[in-house]
């Protein structure tokens, strides 16, 4: 798909979702396993549950039947929360998550920078403190990112399954 296209229906789809009452926290094309995903993540307070993403993922369907043209020829369509261990798409998200353990990947030679995000330059440049000292990396060499999930003092490292009383 051509970038500019992608970039048109992402708009559309996120003051779509924005119409509906929801933040669209992002959306993105991607292939796995073989299969072309477009994927769009809600937010709202309060969270977002299942009815939620029926409700967007109803509308948006509606929407994507009227554009096949500007999409893959087969695609899923995915409706979720963003997580916890989140993507970071915008300059704002940066911004918002300043001070969160962060995993940037980079266009160029395959690098990453891991870290503590550190907000964003006036010349777009995102800063990360890393176990090396502080780097900044200009946003367009950013492929993607994501939060880490960093453990809490006292957080337990797995589920403990609880069983079922007898009657």
């Amino acid at each position: 798909m051509e970038k500019e296209r992608y970039d048109g229906v992402k708009e559309e789809l996120r003051a779509r979702v924005e119409a509906l009452g929801y933040e669209c926290a992002g959306v993105e094309l991607v292939s796995e396993a073989g299969a072309d995903i477009l994927r769009v993540y809600l937010e709202m307070p309060g969270g977002v549950d299942t009815g939620d993403c029926e409700t967007v993922s109803r509308e948006l369907s509606a929407y994507l039947d009227t554009i096949e043209d500007k999409l893959p020829e087969h695609y899923l369509l995915e409706i979720s929360s963003p997580g916890i261990e989140r993507s970071l798409f915008s300059a704002a998200d940066y911004r918002r998550f300043a001070g969160n353990a962060a995993k940037i990947y980079l266009r160029k030679r395959g690098g990453s920078a891991e870290g503590i995000l550190g907000g964003i330059t006036p010349e777009d440049e995102i800063m990360i403190e890393t176990s090396d000292g502080q780097r900044k990396i200009p946003i367009g060499e950013i492929k993607r990112a994501h939060l880490i999930c960093a453990p809490q003092k006292g957080q337990k490292k797995s589920f403990r399954k609880i069983p079922k009383k007898k009657k």
